[in-house]
């Protein structure tokens, strides 16, 4: 039986489809819609749903739950891979995929209702949502568990040849819907490939299972998913059991039917998880979001729900059958038929199935590499290139930017070597400055101290901004001073061989002996000139250059002034002021952030495996507000907070490579 499924559900999916692409074929019906000319209906209904997209977006953000998917949202490096889910087991599927992909990955969940650990808030499909969103985290693929085809995000990667492609896919309801307007899906999917579950086997049976946090304690029947009318059909199977029967766990699919299934229950000495869980308990109402799988492991046998339900065609059966679990169903399972063929399914009369499945107990599962099949049939990765971020701003910007020689060139009684960049902030100067001092004697850096408290004067010590302050914590001399000259003759009063001016390619009042301009290949032109995008200076100002370095890797611009490249990345951790492994931090994590590009902390973290609960990023510099103990922050955002701050500190290095020409010649500036 669920190998015919299996067969009928390959030939729903498959048809003959150009050689770049697999398309949806339920009906002759079908297949002459991917025959047929696109007209214009699709485009038209994508323009009334940004128009209605458009209304509805000023409403939305007065919704605190929306907000979240529309502001502030985080993003992941350029380069990375984003999978998208809705329910728990599309995020156990995208999860299984993530494991076999890489590091690389970005999740995110469109679920308003409760936060998927692991997951970030989806952009909303809204006008100026989606878009600067793309433009800011340039995926190198988009990957939809399922059915969740939003058409901003297709048509949005469509125009930047990001490849789309839909795994564990399979017919159901809401795609049937889709269907039905012919040309227009069409239109929507032309560049979609959809990996169908026939093709793979059900992604949700590689899903990772973690135990539950509380133990039954007894032999246990586990009824998941249901819906109405299967929690009455269970209960009455259940009570033809022979004493001592089993204890039941009834786990509703939709939270709002447990005052529902409460009803049911009268005569029972029963519990809600929420109240609590011990021995004297014969039926357990699971009223609790995420631990359904974990109870599945501690159960004899399972009944999934939906299954009774001709329209929907049953939910899947993945995490029972992963536990070894043998399975009870109703008489539909066309929902997730490769799914069902995985394991032992029991049909027919509710109560013998029942005591069938009880007697057998929990199987060793088979192994599952759908997860590994679903990678293999993924298109080829792309990277959109850096865009500007504001273009209809560029008249303004190319006035406000331009070169502006100084009145006046003064000269510093040592050597004055500058860090700077063409950008407002970001491209890795503090990093780079650090390097550099760490490996010249008598190197003092020089910095004005951006947001310290007070003003003017010159400081060695106390209030000096957050990065001098993180450098200070380094064992590094500093000095802090709006006036640069000021600061580098302090410095030199002080026994300094040499200054590093950090950030200081724009203040041309004073010599520099040596400029090193810093460039983030991430984003080389920082998406353009003030106030269109970060650039302060004109991409030809690297012509005052006199190394370039190149953080975040190799840039395919070549230029004619000697180059450094580097690679940032994660030495150890700070806990309790002491270092610590990398592999000291585990787990769930939340983290707090304010830096100029916190997408690459959070990449850094993602790259580590760490699993990002919560996620909160401020503007650079800025107060993080309170923090809760453990929370994971950057050594410059350390800073800001009192030595011994019951936080995670992770600490960077820099990987660098052909730094040794510039390293001699600062020394012969000595």
């Amino acid at each position: 039986m669920a190998a015919e499924d299996a067969h009928r559900e390959k030939e729903a999916l498959m048809a003959v489809p150009p050689p770049d692409r697999i398309v949806w074929k339920t009906s002759p019906e079908a297949e002459e819609v991917a025959e047929a000319p696109e007209g214009a209906s699709g485009p038209l209904l994508f323009l009334l749903f940004r128009l209605v997209g458009l209304l509805a977006l000023p409403f939305l953000l007065l919704h605190p739950r929306a907000r979240r998917h529309i502001v502030k949202l985080a993003a992941p490096d350029p380069g990375f891979v984003w999978i998208h889910g809705a329910s728990a087991g599309e995020h156990g599927a995208a999860k299984a995929l993530a494991r076999v992909i890489g590091p690389e990955v970005f999740r995110t969940s469109s679920s308003w209702r409760t936060p998927v650990v692991g997951a970030f808030p989806a952009p909303l499909d809204l006008p100026f949502v989606i878009e600067p969103w793309l433009d800011r985290a340039r995926p190198t693929m988009l990957v939809l568990v399922e059915a969740e085809l939003w058409p901003g995000w297709i048509k949005g990667c469509e125009r930047r040849g990001i490849p789309v492609v839909v795994v564990n896919a399979r017919p159901g309801r809401g795609t049937e819907r889709l269907r039905r307007l012919r040309t227009a899906w069409h239109w929507l999917t032309r560049s979609v490939q959809f990996v169908p579950q026939a093709e793979t086997g059900d992604l949700k049976l590689s899903a990772e299972i973690r135990d539950a946090t509380f133990a039954l304690g007894r032999a246990a029947f586990v009824a998941g998913s249901t819906r109405e009318g299967d929690e009455e059909r269970v209960l009455g199977a259940w009570r033809t059991l022979p004493e001592p029967r089993p204890l039941l766990v009834l786990a509703p699919r939709h939270l709002a039917r447990v005052p529902e299934v409460e009803r049911l229950l009268a005569g029972e000495k029963w519990r809600r998880r929420t109240d609590g869980f011990d021995g004297d308990t014969d039926v357990l109402l699971l009223d609790t979001m995420g631990e359904l799988a974990g109870l599945y492991r501690q159960a004899r046998a399972a009944f999934i729900g939906g299954t009774f339900d001709s329209e929907l065609g049953g939910h899947s059966p993945a995490e029972a059958l992963q536990a070894g679990l043998p399975v009870i169903r109703g008489p539909y399972a066309h929902a997730n038929p490769a799914a069902w063929s995985a394991g032992i399914v029991l049909t027919g009369d509710l109560a013998n199935a029942m005591r069938t499945a009880l007697r057998l107990g929990p199987q060793t599962p088979a192994t599952n590499t759908a997860a590994e099949r679903a990678a293999s049939l993924l298109p080829e990765p792309h990277t959109p290139p850096s865009t500007i971020a504001r273009p209809w701003l560029l008249p303004v910007a190319r006035m406000l930017v331009r070169d502006r020689p100084p009145h006046r060139v003064e000269r510093a009684p040592i050597p004055v070597l500058s860090v700077g960049s063409l950008v407002a902030g970001g491209a890795g100067k503090t990093p780079v400055a650090r390097w550099l001092a760490e490996r010249i004697d008598g190197a003092w850096i020089v910095s004005r101290g951006y947001r310290r408290g007070g003003r003017g004067g010159v400081r060695t010590s106390g209030d000096l901004g957050d990065e001098l302050e993180m450098l200070v914590r380094a064992g590094l001399n500093v000095v802090s001073s709006p006036d640069r000259l000021a600061g580098v003759r302090e410095a030199a009063s002080r026994g300094a061989r040499i200054a590093i001016l950090d950030d200081g390619f724009q203040h041309r009042q004073l010599h520099r002996d040596l400029d090193v301009v810093c460039i983030d290949a991430r984003w080389p032109d920082g998406r353009g000139p003030i106030p269109a995008g970060e650039a302060r200076e004109p991409w030809d100002a690297l012509e005052r250059a006199d190394w370039v370095w190149v953080n975040h890797g190799p840039f395919e611009v070549t230029w004619t002034e000697p180059t450094v490249v580097a690679q940032h990345v994660a030495r150890d951790w700070i806990i309790d002021g002491q270092p610590a492994p990398l592999s000291a931090v585990s787990g769930p994590i939340d983290v707090a952030c304010g830096v100029a590009r916190p997408e690459g902390f959070l990449s850094t973290l993602l790259r580590l495996g760490l699993e990002v609960r919560s996620f909160r990023a401020v503007g650079d510099h800025r107060p993080l507000g309170a923090l809760a103990p453990g929370t994971v922050v950057t050594e410059k955002d350390a800073a800001r907070l009192p030595p011994g701050s019951p936080v995670r500190v992770l600490r960077m290095d820099l990987e660098v490579d052909g730094a040794e020409p510039l390293l001699a010649a600062i020394r012969r500036l000595l």
